[in-house]
C-alpha cells in the first residue's frame, strides 16, 4: 500500500512539471518558449452601396470616387463594395434594403425620397423650383426639416443631397415652343403617378415607357416626345429620333446619398466623419464634371442638327400653376400651403 501511495505521489509530480511547462507566465502573460500570442483580427464591416445607373453614367461614376476615397480613408475598418447598374434592385427596392439593412447606402434620385416622406414630391412637379439655387433654399430650411425627419423615423439617413445633375428638358420629333405644342402628343413617362399629372396639364397624353426601352419607343413612335436631363439626352442618344429641343429647366433634379440609419449608427462619430467629406469631395467632382460635358456635348448635339427652339417659359409656367391646388388636395404632400410657401423662398 505504501508502494502504491509513493507511486502516485510521483506520478501527480511529473505531471504538475508538464503542465507548468506550458503554462503563461504570470508576469509577461506569454508562453515560457517566448513565442507571443497573437490577439485574433477583427474583421472589417462590410457596407455595400448601390445605384441605378449602368458603369460610365455620372451617378455610377460618383458612387465609385466615393467608395475610393472612403475606403482609402476608412483604413480597412469599414469597407465598402459599389454595386451599379440594378444589381441591388431599383431605387424603390434598395431603399427598402436600406429599412432592413440588407445594404447599407444608396444613391437615388432625391424625388424617389417622396414615396417615404410625401413632402419631397414637391421637387417632382414642374417649374415649382427655379433653378437649383431656390431647391436648396428649400431643402436647407426649416420647411423640409420635417421631411427629412420621416425618413429618419423609417430608417433613412440622408447624408448629402448635393450632387446636381443638369436640368431636366424637353424635347420632341417636332419643335415645342409652348404647351400648345404638346396638345394630344404622345409624351413618355416613367411609373411616377405626379410626372403624369405635370404633362396631361401641359396637355400631352402621357405614355408609360421603361428607360431602358426609351430610345426604341421614340424610333418606333410609340411616343413622340419626352423629357430627361441634358446629359442624358446625348448620352442615351435620344436625339437621334427627337432633334427638337426645348430647354425649359422645368425641375432641377439632385442625387442623394443615403445610408441605412441602422448602419450609420453603427460608425463610430470619427468614421461619419470621413464618410461626410468624402460625400462632400465626391459631389464637388460630380457637379463640375457635369456642368463641363453638357456644354461640350451641346456643341456635339448642334453639330449633329440638333435644333435648340426659342420656347416661352412664361406659358410653361402659368399652365402648371393650378396643378399645385389640386396636388396638395390629393395627399401628394402632407405640409398644408407647401407650394405657396417654397414660392416664398424664391
Amino acid at each position: 500500500m505504501k508502494r502504491l501511495f509513493m507511486m502516485l505521489l510521483v506520478i501527480a509530480l511529473v505531471l504538475g512539471t508538464i503542465v507548468g511547462c506550458v503554462q503563461n507566465n504570470p508576469t509577461t502573460g506569454q508562453p515560457e518558449n517566448g513565442t507571443a500570442q497573437e490577439a485574433p483580427k477583427k474583421s472589417p464591416m462590410v457596407y455595400k452601396l448601390g445605384n441605378a445607373g449602368a458603369l460610365g453614367e455620372p451617378a455610377a461614376i460618383v458612387c465609385q470616387l466615393f467608395t475610393d476615397l472612403v475606403n482609402e480613408r476608412l483604413e480597412g475598418e469599414v469597407v465598402f463594395e459599389f454595386y451599379p447598374a440594378e444589381q441591388l434592385g431599383n431605387e424603390i427596392t434598395m431603399l427598402e434594403n436600406l429599412q432592413v439593412d440588407l445594404q447599407q447606402a444608396v444613391m437615388t434620385a432625391i424625388d424617389t425620397l417622396g414615396t417615404y416622406s410625401k413632402d419631397f414630391n414637391i421637387i417632382s412637379m414642374a417649374f415649382a423650383f427655379e433653378d437649383h439655387d431656390h431647391l436648396f433654399k428649400y431643402l436647407e430650411s426649416d420647411l423640409a426639416d420635417a421631411a427629412f425627419k420621416v425618413l429618419e423615423d423609417q430608417g433613412i439617413h440622408v447624408v448629402n443631397f448635393n450632387f446636381k445633375k443638369n436640368p431636366r428638358i424637353i424635347f420632341g420629333k417636332k419643335p415645342i415652343y409652348s404647351p400648345d405644342d404638346l396638345k394630344g402628343v404622345k409624351f413618355r413617362i416613367p411609373n411616377i403617378p405626379i410626372w403624369e399629372k405635370n404633362f396631361r396639364t401641359m396637355g400631352a397624353v402621357p405614355t408609360i415607357v421603361a428607360w431602358s426601352e426609351y430610345p426604341f419607343a421614340l424610333m418606333q413612335g410609340v411616343v413622340d416626345a419626352g423629357e430627361c436631363t441634358k446629359e442624358a439626352y446625348y448620352s442615351v442618344k435620344l436625339f437621334e429620333a427627337a432633334p427638337y429641343v426645348a430647354e425649359v429647366d422645368y425641375a432641377f433634379p439632385l442625387e442623394a446619398l443615403s445610408f441605412s440609419k441602422t448602419a450609420w449608427d453603427r460608425l463610430t462619430p470619427e468614421q461619419q466623419k470621413i464618410i461626410e467629406e468624402c460625400a462632400e469631395i465626391a459631389a464637388e467632382e460630380f457637379n463640375t464634371t457635369i456642368n463641363t460635358k453638357w456644354q461640350e456635348d451641346k456643341k456635339k448635339l448642334i453639330e449633329a442638327g440638333v435644333e435648340f427652339v426659342d420656347f416661352d417659359k412664361e406659358a410653361f409656367m402659368a399652365k402648371m400653376a393650378p396643378l399645385a391646388g389640386q396636388l396638395e388636395s390629393e395627399g401628394f404632400w402632407g405640409t398644408p400651403g407647401l407650394y405657396e410657401k417654397v414660392q416664398a423662398l424664391r
